[in-house]
């Protein structure tokens, strides 16, 4: 074993659900043709063979690992790299988890729902040999989760929250509340991350050139509003789009026990929505 094949990071296990099913069911050229479509949509999210060229140049500075096989997309961020060198641990992984939360939030309204986990720990990639005990937590922490979001497991979120950077922030911009949100069942208990409203406040408030015409025109108290305006009406819309999706996942659910799986998520959308929107078409109702 050569050493430098060995690191110690965050690995993240993406899987698709209902893609079993799915497969078991396909019968035609036109079913197969669906399912591979929705596999590199999910993989493109994720960035796996990306094409972009700032992409693939913050991969490099991060030494960011991402696989994909069948319909699983594995993600290895190791906590030693360029981008870790100058700026610490905290920030640049933080950024990279926000990264999963907008590649989750654009799957959903593109009806593709996932489920995964997030581990931290050794990962040793020498070719097409690998051995990883981050992946293993991953992808238990994945199996384990009843819910359609992407959970911690508990030495994960320990490590940010006790992180020390986390101190560089206020209490009202602390990053790993704004980031995670307590999954708590009689079952079990984990942190996942709050990928709604990551998304919902990354929104801009323009859409079109003619916003943006009006908006250079404008005084400064005109542009203010524009923007607000703007931000709302985005909101609007990508929580109106959200709800529909799930709403549309629920309805066709095989059974009781996978419609529960979107009750809950229409629950946790109601929980956001309600703090960014009045609109009765931003609620999810099943």
């Amino acid at each position: 074993m050569n050493q430098e094949d060995l690191s110690v990071g965050i690995t993240g296990f993406i899987d698709i659900l209902g893609f079993g099913e799915k497969v078991k069911n396909a019968q035609t050229l036109e079913d197969i043709n669906s399912i591979r479509t929705s596999i590199k949509k999910i993989q493109n999210e994720f960035d796996f063979e990306t094409e972009d060229k700032l992409t693939e140049e913050v991969q490099q500075l991060n030494s960011t690992t991402v696989l994909a096989f069948s319909d699983c997309v594995v993600v290895n961020i190791p906590l030693e790299s360029e981008s870790t060198k100058y700026s610490g641990t905290f920030d640049p992984i933080m950024s990279e988890l926000a990264g999963f939360a907008y590649a989750q939030g654009n799957c959903v309204l593109n009806s593709l729902f996932i489920r995964g986990g997030l581990e931290l720990g050794w990962w040793y990639q020498d070719g097409n040999t690998l051995i990883s005990q981050s992946m293993v937590g991953a992808v238990k922490r994945e199996e384990s989760a009843c819910i359609p979001v992407i959970a911690l497991c508990e030495k994960m979120y320990n490590y940010f929250s006790e992180h020390n950077h986390r101190n560089f922030y206020s209490e009202n911009f602390d990053p790993v509340r704004g980031m995670f949100k307590k999954y708590t069942s009689e079952e079990d208990e984990f942190y996942y991350i709050d990928y709604i409203s990551i998304c919902v406040e990354a929104l801009d408030w323009h859409r079109s050139k003619e916003q943006i015409t009006t908006y250079r025109k404008a005084s400064p108290d005109e542009k203010d509003e524009i923007m607000a305006a703007g931000y709302r009406e985005n909101v609007d819309t990508w929580l109106s789009n959200h709800a529909r999706n799930i709403e549309a996942a629920a309805n066709s659910a095989p059974n009781d026990k996978v419609k529960d799986k979107y009750k809950w998520l229409a629950s946790y959308h109601n929980d956001v929505a309600k703090g960014y929107s009045t609109k009765e078409e931003s609620i999810c109702r099943i």
